[in-house]
């Protein structure tokens, strides 16, 4: 095949946590790759690496004992912390293969946070641009490059933002969500300052039960105010969501139904519309 050309990259940011960020961060990379046949580089920047350790061979308990005993961690396996620290490393060494066609990630380790410091006290280049200028070595080898963020404001996700195409905002119909929303969609303005092509590509929810007032409510409430940013799809609430985070599989392939789940559905319909849009 010949080579992909200009890789679309995705951010998947909310300030709140718990609004379903990286499982679908993760669902519709998995979806991208394996349904719709694009090549996908995901990037973990949340220092929880819930996603690494759903598309890695992570073993957590080893890393653990490396933490705990405080000891260097010797698998010599890059991982996106190396890639913020080291402006000279070759991105390809911290890519790592997928079981799953198609499906790249460059995970994260529980010591990314601590890579936040080090990034600071290292004021020679400017440091928002760090993951950019590794992503750019790159950009005709990936048709989509999805980064799942953390839920905070810090300098790890402004190197997503500003490596980033669009950010998308998955969000529960609460009110400590919308204003999670708020704050993330105010630090999509102001890295768009530097990052000119930086665009918000809406905001949708997650765990939907369209039965529920307070969905309709908050549905109702948000699209008045920012009906040009509230995304004509929602994602149902299903305990399919906790079961395949905790299995590890991708929903794609835990959901075993004939006719495959409202929730899978829902997913699709997110995927194809972030490939339309």
């Amino acid at each position: 095949t010949g080579k992909a050309i200009n890789m679309k990259t995705i951010s998947f940011l909310n300030n709140k946590g718990g609004v379903g960020k990286t499982a679908t961060t993760g669902t519709v990379a998995h979806m991208l790759a394996t349904l719709f046949n694009k090549k996908v580089l995901l990037i973990d920047v949340d220092p929880q690496g819930n996603l690494s350790s759903m598309y890695t061979d992570q073993k957590m308990m080893e890393l653990l004992v490396t933490l705990l005993k405080d000891v260097p961690n010797t698998t010599n396996e890059k991982t996106v912390e190396d890639l913020f620290i080291d402006s000279a490393l070759d991105v390809h060494e911290c890519i790592h293969s997928t079981k799953y066609g198609n499906l790249d990630i460059i995970p994260s380790l529980l010591t990314l946070s601590e890579c936040e410091e080090v990034l600071k006290a290292d004021i020679r280049t400017p440091q928002q641009f760090r993951l950019k200028s590794h992503l750019d070595k790159i950009k005709d080898e990936y048709d989509y490059c999805l980064i799942d963020c953390s839920p905070s404001i810090n300098i790890l996700n402004i190197n997503s933002l500003v490596a980033s195409d669009q950010v998308y905002i998955p969000m529960k119909c609460d009110a400590w969500s919308a204003t999670g929303m708020c704050i993330a969609k105010k630090l999509v303005k102001t890295v768009s300052t530097y990052n000119t092509k930086l665009k918000l590509g809406g905001c949708f929810f997650t765990q939907w039960e369209s039965t529920k007032n307070v969905s309709k409510t908050t549905n109702e409430i948000l699209t008045s105010i920012i009906p040009e940013l509230i995304l004509p799809v929602t994602i149902a609430k299903s305990k399919l969501i906790e079961e395949m985070s905790y299995m590890q599989i991708p929903l794609l392939e835990y959901d075993t139904s004939k006719d495959k789940s409202k929730v899978t559905k829902d997913y699709i319909a997110l995927t194809e519309w972030i490939m339309s849009h």
